[in-house]
């Protein structure tokens, strides 16, 4: 049992992290995490720290001494365990995560990111086609951003057939209800029946990939050799299994920039006479509209401090890369869009030791997208010029619901 007397009143607040309010509001509140010091919530299981301070967030991200990311499973940190007993490289510090990293970078290759580039190219293609041939109307959202993850990773990725696309975004769906767990709760029947689907698919692909060889991403990492090391059962199941879970974050980040492009008509337009600034007009959309305000969180190992606030050991430590990226002493005026800005060392990908393996991939794929909507559909635009987004989602998700867009 964690102590909580004694700790600064002025930093204790009674915010729902999940809520609805925090997400219709979201860039106000995370700025005033970035312009402010940790602070504390009590009311929502172990008391936990928010880090928003974009110095602060780095020093977590970056000391796997004093911030495990191995965080307590178990009775009270249910709404922590967001793959049900799988332990992804994200989830791990060390020699333990250092050893797996390098295996799994030979599932990123050069080579591999250019295949699946050509790959994303006709699939996203595709994908246009059938928004255009169902069209005036779409949304950017479910018919687009969403359909990402289904086109350009799990199926160019990990070529999944339908039933097995199915049983992934089946898992993707539950979240909520696992990150809205308080102390003590049972997993939902819906969740286990959604966890247990999705391991029959892992499993099924394992052997098959085994059986029959493949040329994709979860091939490679069935073959995934470091000087004779290779990945154990249970380490290939868990990081295809949290590979796989973790790809809900793409039509986040592909519908938060596809709104923030086109409510910023003149840039917009600018993007559309110049087709080389897509790479640094994702960057920006990346920092200021992206995939969440939360990461895996991190556990205290010590009694410690950051920014001024105490911290005391086993205390769990949320950093969040959004807010971080609003730091106001870092970005200047943050919450302008501004795709001439060039945003350097943004926390999307976080930093530090666990700096996102497949960040590479998720550019390409932002860069793809956004270059292929603007090319096919130059007259597209927002249904509404004045819509404002509802987000869902998960505990540190910023799920847009629906993006109403008209191709011409």
């Amino acid at each position: 049992m964690i102590s909580t007397d004694g700790l600064d009143p002025a930093k204790i607040s009674q915010i729902n992290l999940g809520g609805a309010e925090l997400k219709a509001n979201a860039r106000q509140v995370l700025l005033g995490w970035a312009s402010n010091p940790p602070f504390y919530i009590l009311n929502n299981g172990p008391p936990q720290v928010i880090v928003g301070r974009y110095g602060d967030v780095q020093e977590v991200f970056t000391d796997p001494v004093r911030f495990s990311s191995v965080v307590p499973r178990g009775k009270g940190y249910e709404q922590f365990d967001r793959f049900l007993g799988s332990q992804f490289i994200t989830q791990m510090d060390g020699e333990q995560h250092a050893r797996l990293r390098r295996l799994l970078m030979s599932a990123f290759t050069p080579k591999r990111l250019a295949q699946l580039e050509t790959r994303a190219v006709e699939l996203i293609s595709a994908l246009l086609d059938r928004i255009e041939a169902n069209g005036p109307e779409f949304d950017a959202m479910n018919h687009y951003g969403a359909q990402l993850v289904v086109a350009v990773l799990l199926t160019a990725m990990m070529n999944l057939d339908e039933d097995q696309r199915a049983a992934v975004l089946g898992f993707q769906e539950v979240q909520s209800l696992m990150t809205a767990m308080r102390p003590g709760d049972a997993f939902p029947q819906e969740v286990l029946d959604a966890h247990q689907r999705m391991a029959d698919v892992i499993q099924h692909l394992i052997d098959e990939r085994r059986a029959k060889p493949h040329s994709d991403f979860l091939a490679d990492l069935v073959a995934a050799r470091d000087e004779g090391d290779r990945l154990s059962d249970r380490e290939l199941f868990d990081t295809i299994f949290g590979t796989a879970g973790a790809l809900a974050t793409l039509p986040r980040s592909s519908s938060g920039s596809i709104h923030m492009l086109y409510t910023h008509r003149d840039q917009l337009q600018q993007v559309m006479d110049n087709p080389s600034l897509v790479p640094q007009t994702v960057e920006e959309c990346l920092r200021i509209a992206s995939n969440g305000y939360f990461t895996f969180p991190r556990v205290a190992t010590c009694d410690t401090q950051v920014g001024g606030t105490e911290i005391r050991k086993g205390m769990i430590v949320r950093p969040s890369p959004q807010a971080a990226n609003y730091d106001p002493t870092v970005f200047t005026d943050p919450l302008k869009f501004d795709i001439h800005r060039n945003p350097k060392r943004i926390m999307s990908f976080g930093a530090g030791p666990h700096h996102c393996i497949g960040h590479a991939l998720g550019r390409m794929t932002l860069q793809i997208a956004l270059r292929s909507l603007i090319t096919r559909f130059p007259k597209a635009h927002l249904v509404d010029p004045h819509f404002v987004p509802e987000y869902g989602g998960a505990t540190g998700e910023l799920r847009m619901k629906a993006l109403p867009m008209r191709i011409a």
